[in-house]
């Protein structure tokens, strides 16, 4: 399995259990994983990502702990959302917000 497949399974997974029990720490995790999940779609490497986000984006390890949903902010959203011409709106209709 490639790991895109894999992340794809378990981005659904967390989104059926944050409908059932909505979680902070999940919502991250959902948010990294989605752009990482772009990123891969798009056959992007981390370090092309982080040279072109370096305000954002100290190193390629800042990155990874942002897909990991450990350090997310919007700032880093709001960066990602512009390089990877990302709707979020589109991605995360669940939440009904």
């Amino acid at each position: 399995m490639n790991k895109l497949v894999k992340s794809d399974y378990m981005f659904k997974g967390m989104v059926e259990e944050f409908k059932k029990n909505p979680n902070p720490k999940l919502f991250n995790q959902m948010v990294g994983l989605k752009f990482k999940n772009i990123r891969l779609n798009k056959n992007i490497t981390a370090e092309a990502v982080v040279e072109d986000n370096k305000t954002y984006f100290n190193s390629i390890y800042d990155l990874y702990k942002f897909e990991k949903g450990i350090k997310t902010d919007v700032s880093k959203i709001y960066a990602l959302s512009k390089y990877f011409k990302f709707s979020f709106e589109k991605y995360f209709t669940f939440l009904k917000i």
